[in-house]
């Protein structure tokens, strides 16, 4: 493998939404999860170093993930985005060895921290995740909704694999505290239908924009089946989803989402959404849904300022 340039490996990799990834399970543990956990004395697996493994193995699986589909995408991407796909800039081979590095960094992470936490069934999550992935870049991305969903699957399961992880200790919560452990999950589940529901709007929106390439290349996405009307109509739809997912909890009466630094951040995520739906309705471009794709991203690190302020 040759020596790729920092700038071109950051790019590789999409280092800003995997540094996302990351600052998603720190707040999601560290501000949610945790402080739980130590209101009833009870000790969680994952601390410090463990989570570190745990979250480092996470951002393995996503940066995977991208690699696998810029190479699998080169000749698409030469239609909908020209001269955005690094593969044919650093080259195929060096691509493939930076894949084969980080699978093997990852899951010797996945296989460390399955014996350390006695978990050995977690050692089939690491393969299962990149197995999936690349089904999905060969196969699955060209089928109607069920490529965005296993993409919005993976997103909601950022936050949840520490659910998963910690489910012993959220066990003992739940017979010391029933309340707070309610509490506790409802609030880890929310954030899972938030990236979930905003994730399948982005890649509904995302099939829009590529469009022209997808049906060129015989791809059978939503868009290309039903149409570009419907297709927008639906993105409404999850719009819609995604506003009541932010409003839920103060029609709820969440304590929690009642104070002042909450309502705003609450009320800055409305906007954005209604802003979002407005744009939805008019879009007919390309350049349209390209400029909506960015602004759901930022959507969905907006959610992240929720987790800040809980």
């Amino acid at each position: 493998m040759e020596r790729l340039p920092l700038f071109d490996l950051f790019r590789l990799v999409r280092i800003q939404n995997l540094v996302v990834v990351a600052l998603t399970q720190i707040l999601i543990y560290y501000r949610i999860i945790l402080p739980a956990l130590d209101a009833e004395g009870i000790a969680g697996v994952l601390r410090p170093w463990k989570f570190f493994e745990l979250c480092l193995v996470t951002v393995a699986i996503t940066a995977s993930g991208y690699l696998i589909n810029d190479l699998r995408d080169v000749r698409i991407d030469a239609i909908n985005h020209p001269g955005k796909n690094m593969v044919l800039k650093v080259g195929r081979q060096n691509v493939q060895w930076l894949f084969s590095a980080i699978v093997f960094v990852g899951y010797l992470f996945a296989f460390l921290l399955a014996l350390r936490l006695n978990e050995r069934q977690l050692l089939f999550l690491f393969p299962l995740a990149i197995g999936i992935l690349a089904l999905y870049s060969a196969t699955l991305k060209k089928l109607p909704f069920v490529g965005n969903f296993l993409v919005a699957l993976y997103c909601a399961g950022v936050p949840g694999i520490l659910v998963l992880t910690e489910r012993r200790a959220l066990s003992r919560l739940a017979e010391a505290n029933p309340g707070l452990a309610a509490d506790t999950l409802r609030v880890c589940f929310l954030f899972m239908v938030f990236a979930f529901v905003a994730t399948l709007l982005r890649e509904l929106v995302k099939d829009l924009e590529d469009l022209r390439g997808d049906r060129q290349e015989g791809r059978r996405t939503l868009p290309v089946l039903l149409g570009v009307a419907t297709s927008r109509r639906l993105a409404i739809v999850l719009g819609i989803m995604v506003i009541i997912s932010i409003l839920s909890p103060v029609f709820l009466g969440w304590p929690a989402f009642m104070q002042p630094p909450m309502l705003v951040c609450i009320t800055l995520l409305l906007l954005a959404v209604i802003v979002i739906v407005a744009q939805l309705a008019r879009g007919h471009q390309q350049v349209d849904y390209h400029r909506l794709s960015t602004q759901i991203k930022f959507l969905l690190i907006g959610g992240l300022g929720l987790l800040i302020f809980f």
